[in-house]
Protein backbone atom coordinates (compact mmCIF):
# COMPACT_ATOMS: atom_id res chain seq x y z
CA UNK A 1 0.00 0.00 0.00
CA UNK A 2 2.88 2.04 0.38
CA UNK A 3 3.90 1.95 -3.27
CA UNK A 4 0.46 3.20 -4.22
CA UNK A 5 0.85 6.44 -2.01
CA UNK A 6 3.95 7.33 -3.57
CA UNK A 7 2.60 6.69 -7.06
CA UNK A 8 -0.67 9.21 -6.11
CA UNK A 9 1.99 11.93 -5.30
CA UNK A 10 1.44 14.88 -7.85
CA UNK A 11 4.50 15.02 -9.71
CA UNK A 12 6.65 18.87 -9.88
CA UNK A 13 5.88 20.25 -13.06
CA UNK A 14 8.62 20.49 -15.48
CA UNK A 15 10.26 23.70 -16.49
CA UNK A 16 10.80 24.15 -19.87
CA UNK A 17 14.12 22.51 -21.28
CA UNK A 18 13.86 22.61 -24.80
CA UNK A 19 14.93 26.84 -25.94
CA UNK A 20 14.97 28.30 -29.52
CA UNK A 21 16.34 31.31 -31.44
CA UNK A 22 12.95 32.90 -30.98
CA UNK A 23 12.93 32.58 -27.19
CA UNK A 24 16.61 34.63 -27.23
CA UNK A 25 15.07 36.97 -29.76
CA UNK A 26 12.20 37.44 -27.17
CA UNK A 27 14.44 38.31 -24.74
CA UNK A 28 17.67 39.70 -25.71
CA UNK A 29 15.98 41.99 -28.61
CA UNK A 30 12.77 43.27 -26.99
CA UNK A 31 13.39 46.70 -28.35
CA UNK A 32 13.67 45.71 -31.76
CA UNK A 33 10.86 43.79 -31.46
CA UNK A 34 8.82 46.85 -29.88
CA UNK A 35 10.00 48.96 -32.65
CA UNK A 36 8.59 46.76 -35.23
CA UNK A 37 5.24 46.78 -33.52
CA UNK A 38 3.16 50.38 -34.21
CA UNK A 39 1.02 49.68 -31.27
CA UNK A 40 1.38 50.19 -27.90
CA UNK A 41 1.68 47.22 -25.22
CA UNK A 42 -1.84 48.17 -23.90
CA UNK A 43 -3.79 48.08 -27.29
CA UNK A 44 -5.83 45.45 -28.33
CA UNK A 45 -3.97 44.70 -31.64
CA UNK A 46 -0.35 44.38 -30.00
CA UNK A 47 -0.48 40.68 -28.68
CA UNK A 48 -1.75 40.10 -32.52
CA UNK A 49 1.75 41.52 -34.00
CA UNK A 50 4.19 40.42 -31.90
CA UNK A 51 5.05 37.28 -33.22
CA UNK A 52 5.42 38.54 -36.11
CA UNK A 53 7.57 41.42 -35.09
CA UNK A 54 9.74 39.06 -34.00
CA UNK A 55 9.89 36.89 -37.33
CA UNK A 56 11.20 40.21 -38.76
CA UNK A 57 13.75 40.92 -36.55
CA UNK A 58 15.17 37.66 -36.98
CA UNK A 59 14.67 37.74 -40.62
CA UNK A 60 17.27 41.32 -40.43
CA UNK A 61 19.55 39.79 -37.86
CA UNK A 62 23.18 39.83 -39.10
CA UNK A 63 24.80 36.68 -39.50
CA UNK A 64 27.07 37.52 -36.15
CA UNK A 65 24.21 38.65 -34.28
CA UNK A 66 22.43 34.71 -35.12
CA UNK A 67 25.78 33.38 -34.02
CA UNK A 68 25.43 34.84 -31.00
CA UNK A 69 22.02 34.06 -30.47
CA UNK A 70 22.66 30.47 -31.40
CA UNK A 71 25.35 30.17 -28.73
CA UNK A 72 23.02 31.73 -26.11
CA UNK A 73 20.57 28.68 -26.97
CA UNK A 74 22.96 26.06 -27.09
CA UNK A 75 24.09 27.69 -23.38
CA UNK A 76 20.53 27.70 -22.04
CA UNK A 77 19.59 24.04 -23.31
CA UNK A 78 22.98 23.16 -21.30
CA UNK A 79 22.48 24.45 -18.64
CA UNK A 80 19.54 25.98 -18.45
CA UNK A 81 18.16 29.57 -18.75
CA UNK A 82 18.82 32.63 -16.39
CA UNK A 83 16.41 32.39 -13.69
CA UNK A 84 14.45 35.78 -14.65
CA UNK A 85 13.66 33.72 -18.16
CA UNK A 86 12.43 31.03 -16.66
CA UNK A 87 10.06 32.64 -14.98
CA UNK A 88 8.27 34.33 -17.87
Amino acid sequence: MNREAEDDEPKPKKVKKLYAIRDVIKQHYRPLIDDEIPYKPTDKEYLGSYQRAVTTVLKNMSDQDLEDAEAIVERWNKEGAPSDVQLK
